[in-house]
């Protein structure tokens, strides 16, 4: 995953899955690396989510969500 330090200039989009939606709200996550190399090992992102899925964040807390750089949400940290 890009960390929120090392992404693009630009408008924001939704890094959950091919969600393209303009993002509005940045959630720490915690995630499964997608790098084969890493899957033992998890991380606590910054993610930036659109308001559908910062809801669905706030109630599920995204379990089992692939996000936009293949990594894979296991719980969220809040």
């Amino acid at each position: 995953m890009i960390g929120v330090r090392n992404r693009l200039p630009g408008p924001r989009v939704c890094e959950v899955g091919t969600c393209l939606t303009v993002a509005g709200f940045t959630e720490q996550i915690r995630v499964v690396p997608g790098d084969p190399a890493l899957r033992n090992q998890r991380h606590d992102n910054n993610i930036v989510l659109c308001q559908r899925h910062d809801e669905e964040f706030q109630t599920s807390g995204l379990i089992g969500v692939v996000t936009a750089y293949g990594d894979t949400i296991t719980e969220g940290s809040q």
